[in-house]
C-alpha cells in the first residue's frame, strides 16, 4: 500500500471517529416550550399529509377528554378521512402558549393554542377556536433504539366535536 492510501485511511479513520464523538457530545436540551411548539407542528405536519396514525403519536395513551379516548378519536379520524379522500386540507396550529401545570408537575403543563382544518375552498372545517391542552412529558422510541423525551396530550378542555361525533 502506498505513503498516499495509507495517509488517507487515517484521514478517513480520524474523520469518523471525530465524527462518532460528535454525535455522542450532550447537547443543550430543549425547553418544554419549543419541544411542545415541535410537537404540535410535526401532528399537524402529519395531518397535513393524511397520516392518521402518526398524528396520533401527539395524544397520549392516556387522554381522556369526556367521552373521548385516543381510540375513539383514532378511528373518527381515520373515518373522516376516508370519507374525505380527494380533499386538501389545510391544517394550521397557532403557536402556543405554555404554563407551568396547576399542581406543579414538572412533567405536565397546561397549553392555550388554536388549531384549524379547512377544506378545499378555505371554508373551516373543524376547530378555529381556542384550545386548552392538558399535555404530559412522556418518553417515545427514536430509530428503535433509543428514547427520547416527547410531549403529549392527555386532555382538551374545549374540543369542538369531531366528524362523525355526535355533538349532544
Amino acid at each position: 500500500m502506498s505513503k498516499v492510501s495509507k495517509l488517507v485511511l487515517v484521514v478517513c479513520a480520524l474523520l469518523l471517529v471525530a465524527a462518532g464523538i460528535w454525535s455522542l457530545a450532550p447537547r443543550p436540551a430543549a425547553t418544554p416550550e419549543l419541544q411542545i411548539a415541535e410537537s404540535l407542528q410535526e401532528a399537524a405536519d402529519y395531518a397535513q399529509a393524511g397520516r392518521v396514525s402518526s398524528m396520533m403519536d401527539l395524544i397520549s395513551n392516556d387522554f381522556k377528554s369526556g367521552m373521548m379516548n385516543k381510540a375513539r378519536m383514532q378511528l373518527l379520524l381515520t373515518q373522516a378521512k376516508r370519507s374525505g379522500q380527494g380533499v386538501r386540507y389545510d391544517v394550521r396550529v397557532a403557536p402556543p402558549r405554555v404554563l407551568p401545570s396547576a399542581d406543579g408537575n414538572p412533567d405536565q403543563r397546561v397549553v392555550f393554542t388554536a388549531a384549524s382544518v379547512l377544506g378545499d375552498g378555505s371554508e373551516t372545517l373543524w376547530g378555529g377556536n381556542q384550545l386548552t391542552l392538558v399535555m404530559r412529558k412522556e418518553t417515545r422510541r427514536h430509530n428503535l433504539i433509543y428514547t427520547e423525551p416527547h410531549w403529549r396530550v392527555i386532555s382538551i378542555a374545549n374540543m369542538p366535536p369531531l366528524p362523525g361525533e355526535s355533538s349532544e
